[in-house]
């Protein structure tokens, strides 16, 4: 599954900015250690959001994926990428086939399938237009109406060019191949052995 797929969506209009006055979580439990990235729940993210607005890293993963764990242990466990998703997201892990009931903008997604039958949550459903691959990963606007999708497992220097793109809000300027001829990495030269391979968002 070394397969990248990237494509961005814009969240139905039903999902209208859910705004409650008064239901924050301080960023502050988000901002200590940076040697490995804080996770939060999506519903922490967007109360998170709320009171300090960033965009949301969602890792959409099943406990079953054998490369969404690699990825656990190696990209995500860099030092350089946690600091960084640290600094610039709100970082969620989304179990795909949760069967508890979500909610995000105020609306509500279920798992409509049979108990132990390996389906998927309607929210990843919705988010991933039914491209149910995984590791898939969506980087979220501040608004929490725009989503990015990309699919397939990544190294740290293969991931690390697009967490800056969009954590950095280069996507809004600029196409991603303009930015790749000006981006330099900032991972030790031991992360750096394969050269990158890196397609454009489409």
């Amino acid at each position: 599954m070394k397969k990248v797929l990237i494509y961005g969506i814009s969240i139905l209009a039903g999902l209208t900015l859910a705004f409650k006055a008064g239901n924050y979580v301080t960023a502050k439990m988000f901002v200590d250690d940076t040697a490995e990235i804080k996770w939060v729940t999506l519903a922490e993210a967007q109360k998170l959001g709320d009171a300090n607005p960033k965009r949301i890293f969602m890792d959409i993963s099943t406990s079953w994926c054998g490369w969404c764990k690699t990825m656990d242990a190696t990209t995500f466990k860099n030092p350089v990428i946690a600091k960084f998703m640290n600094d610039h997201f709100y970082c969620v892990h989304f179990d795909a086939e949760t069967t508890d009931t979500v909610v995000f903008n105020g609306q509500k997604f279920w798992n409509r399938g049979a108990p132990n039958s390996r389906s998927a949550n309607d929210f990843a459903i919705t988010v991933l237009q039914g491209r149910l691959s995984y590791p898939s990963f969506a980087f979220i606007s501040k608004d929490r109406l725009n989503f990015t999708i990309m699919q397939g497992y990544q190294t740290a220097q293969q991931f690390e060019p697009y967490i800056h793109y969009y954590g950095e809000d280069k996507d809004k300027t600029e196409s991603y191949d303009d930015f790749l001829k000006t981006f330099k990495s900032e991972l030790p030269a031991t992360d750096a052995t394969q050269p990158a391979q890196v397609p454009a968002p489409h």
